[in-house]
């Protein structure tokens, strides 16, 4: 159990003292069940909430033949090993798997925080913390909507977690999942502010790795994952594309990772670090410290710490990594080879749910990003959207993304910084 502002620390060390405590998990994809396995073999309480569909129908079914899920951890390729947990209970339900959780923990795709945030919000218990992986995608906007004055009150904790802890794959539904790699150290923003190191360290517990404590959310918003990788990737691949071009192959999106994939997400970095650095001069430090943010190739080093066989450069942190290994490019086949897919949430969660973001603090603290609105305005047509518009976030279509302005934010007081410091807001 975890309470936020003055008491936090006191029931830290409560929950701390306990045996284990109950955590609840949402959703029953890839990470979520590496999750489940992972908590129950360390003697967590694991409930799941999975309310998609027939999910919690068909992982009952799952469990009831496997009797746990099996991870195989290959993250450390000179010690692979398992680990097998089951979940004590699973329902689509919230009302059954929730209240009795001190921790929920939402390793979800950005479009269905909205949905699941709503449906945990009247079954959580005073103290319950929520760690979002990853905590980018605008969660933190969403759960000051949607939780109100529970969140802005501290009777419950929103912590943003960076980087995504898991590169996992299911082998066998509710049976077996393939985890190539699970990060070496995160980083935590939470609201209430306040409540971030005591979050960090719970979190830590529970993962058995480093966790540091962000001051506010902007950080994990400009934070360098997959919106300063993945569209980076896929312009250099596809900046030539038109409606109709076929390819003949599709490549290995890090395996393969060459000099202009490079180009762009150094180009990308160097724009977001520049927001991040007036995000901490305008607000006088109250956002955290030019440091708190790291550049690209750092924290790729350090989030896949030992599974790196080349860190020389930029391109090698991505070529010559384990934990990337197999991953191919959003694409689908059609007559005659591939096309991209821009269905896929490369694209269609991305752009909008943080690339956005991205550009939307850029235009709040005033730092010009033409490398971050080519790569949108390129995309956006093949999606069917405008987002951008004369290099501003202004099209038609911006509304729909999750940047700050569509949720009324204009400026950086109104998310709860001044220069002395981040409100209850941040």
């Amino acid at each position: 159990l975890l309470m936020a502002q003055d008491s936090v620390g006191e029931s830290v060390a409560i929950w701390a003292a306990m045996s284990k405590s109950t955590v609840c998990v949402c959703g029953a994809g890839n990470a979520s069940q590496v999750f489940i396995a992972l908590f129950a073999s360390q003697g967590y309480r694991v409930t799941v909430l999975a309310d998609f569909e027939d999910e919690a129908e068909r992982l009952e079914a799952a469990l009831a033949v496997s009797g746990g899920i099996t991870v195989t951890n290959r993250s450390d390729p000179h010690n692979i090993h398992t680990f097998t947990g089951a979940p004590v209970r699973v329902s689509k339900h919230p009302a059954d798997v929730v209240p009795q959780a001190d921790s929920v923990v939402i390793a979800l795709p950005s479009f269905a925080q909205r949905k699941i945030l709503t449906d945990v919000r009247d079954h959580l218990r005073s103290g319950a913390v929520l760690f979002v992986m990853p905590g980018q995608g605008g969660v933190d906007f969403l759960g000051k909507q949607i939780l109100g004055d529970r969140l802005l009150q501290g009777d419950v904790v929103l912590a943003g977690v960076m980087p995504m802890p898991l590169n996992c794959r299911i082998q066998k539904f509710g049976d077996t999942v393939d985890l190539a790699s699970i990060k070496h150290s995160y980083d935590l923003a939470a609201i209430p502010a306040g409540a971030a190191p005591q979050s960090a360290a719970m979190l830590s517990t529970m993962l058995g790795k480093e966790v540091r404590p962000l001051q506010h959310f902007i950080a994990v918003h400009l934070w360098p994952a997959n919106p300063n990788i993945h569209p980076a990737r896929l312009y250099a691949l596809f900046h030539e594309h038109v409606d109709g071009k076929v390819y003949e192959r599709n490549p290995l999106f890090y395996e393969e990772f060459d000099d202009l994939s490079v180009e762009w997400c150094q180009k990308i970095n160097d724009e977001r670090m520049a927001v991040w650095a007036a995000a901490v001069q305008q607000s006088g430090g109250a956002v955290g410290r030019v440091e708190d943010v790291p550049h690209l190739k750092p924290y790729i080093e350090s989030a896949y710490f030992g599974q790196i066989h080349d860190a020389s450069t930029l391109c090698s942190v991505f070529s010559t990594n384990d934990g990337f290994k197999g991953f191919r490019c959003p694409m689908k086949q059609v007559d005659g080879g591939w096309v991209p897919d821009f269905n896929n949430r490369y694209f269609t969660e991305d752009i909008p749910c943080t690339v956005a973001i991205y550009k939307g603090i850029a235009e709040i603290v005033g730092v010009p990003t033409p490398a971050i609105d080519q790569v949108m305005t390129f995309f956006q047509q093949f999606m069917g959207k405008e987002y951008v518009k004369e290099g501003s976030l202004c099209g038609q279509d911006a509304a729909e993304t999750m940047a700050p302005q569509s949720f009324g934010v204009r400026c950086l007081r109104d998310l709860g910084v001044s220069a002395g410091g981040p409100g209850a807001g941040a």
